[in-house]
C-alpha cells in the first residue's frame, strides 16, 4: 500500500476523526448505563422538614407516596387505601425483609398519615421509613 507523500508546503496533522467517532461512543455508552433516581423525581411532592436525619442504610426501599390530595401510590402505581393493607400483605409475603419508604406530601392532613401507617401496621410492615428534607438541605429518611 503506498503512503501518501505530502507536498512541501503541507504539515503532518493528527487526524481527529476516530477519536471524536470514540469520545461520542463512550458518551452515548455512559448515558445509557447510568441509572438516573428517576423514582425520587417522578411525583411532585413537597417534604416536611425537619433539623436532623439518618439515612436509610437497608436494600432498595419499596415507596409508598401519598400526594397532597390524598392519594396513595405503591411503586408508582395509584391504589385506594382500602386496598393498601391487603398489597402490603402481599408485598411483605412476598419479600418478608422488605423495607417500606413513604414520601407524604406536607400538605396530606395527620388523619390520611395515621390511615397509611394503620395500613403498614396491619400488614405487619416492620422495616419503615419516612422520607422528609433536612433543614440544612438535601432530602434525607428518618427511620
Amino acid at each position: 500500500m503506498p503512503l501518501a507523500r505530502l507536498r512541501d508546503h503541507e504539515e503532518p496533522a493528527p487526524n481527529l476523526t476516530p477519536m471524536i467517532d470514540v469520545v461520542l461512543v463512550l458518551t452515548i455508552f455512559f448515558m445509557c448505563a447510568t441509572r438516573f433516581s428517576g423514582d425520587e423525581r417522578q411525583f411532585d411532592l413537597e417534604l416536611p422538614s425537619v433539623s436532623s436525619a439518618l439515612p436509610v442504610a437497608a436494600s432498595r426501599p419499596q415507596l409508598l407516596e401519598v400526594t397532597a390530595e390524598g392519594d396513595v401510590r405503591l411503586a408508582g402505581e395509584e391504589m385506594p387505601l382500602k386496598d393498601l393493607p391487603r398489597r402490603l400483605t402481599e408485598l411483605r409475603t412476598a419479600r418478608p425483609d422488605v423495607s417500606l419508604l413513604i414520601r407524604g406530601d406536607r400538605a396530606v392532613s395527620h388523619g390520611r398519615m395515621a390511615e397509611v401507617y394503620e395500613a403498614c401496621r396491619l400488614a405487619d410492615i416492620r422495616r419503615l421509613g419516612i422520607s422528609v428534607k433536612s433543614r440544612a438541605g438535601g432530602p434525607k429518611v428518618v427511620r
